[in-house]
């Protein structure tokens, strides 16, 4: 499925994903507790991990027109990666940010 950027007045920061090299606004952990503190939103998937890409995955598709790799929820590795913010896809749905200590030069060379 193709997913699009949803626009919103409360993203505060810029998350780069590693795949396409993107810049991507989204909502940090902490004002997302503020915004809704009864968790009343849906994650579809996460962003930016180090999981492999695989035919036929949900795309997420950025304003400067590349596909960013949506991976299945709970994907990421833990402790060395985790969820710094979400990305809005629509109204109360979002994809899950991940930020990693992995390397650059490593998840490439894999």
């Amino acid at each position: 499925m193709l997913y699009r950027l949803y626009p919103q007045t409360n993203q505060t920061r810029i998350f780069t994903e590693r795949n396409s090299q993107s810049k991507i606004p989204f909502c940090p952990v902490k004002k997302m507790r503020e915004l809704y503190p009864g968790g009343n939103f849906v994650i579809i998937g996460e962003i930016g991990n180090f999981a492999e890409v695989f035919g036929g995955q949900d795309v997420l598709m950025t304003s400067a027109g590349k596909a960013v790799p949506i991976f299945p929820r709970g994907s990421l590795i833990k402790p060395l990666e985790w969820i710094a913010g979400y990305v809005a896809v629509g109204e109360n749905t979002y994809v899950a940010a991940v930020r990693s200590i992995i390397p650059t030069f490593l998840r490439r060379w894999k």
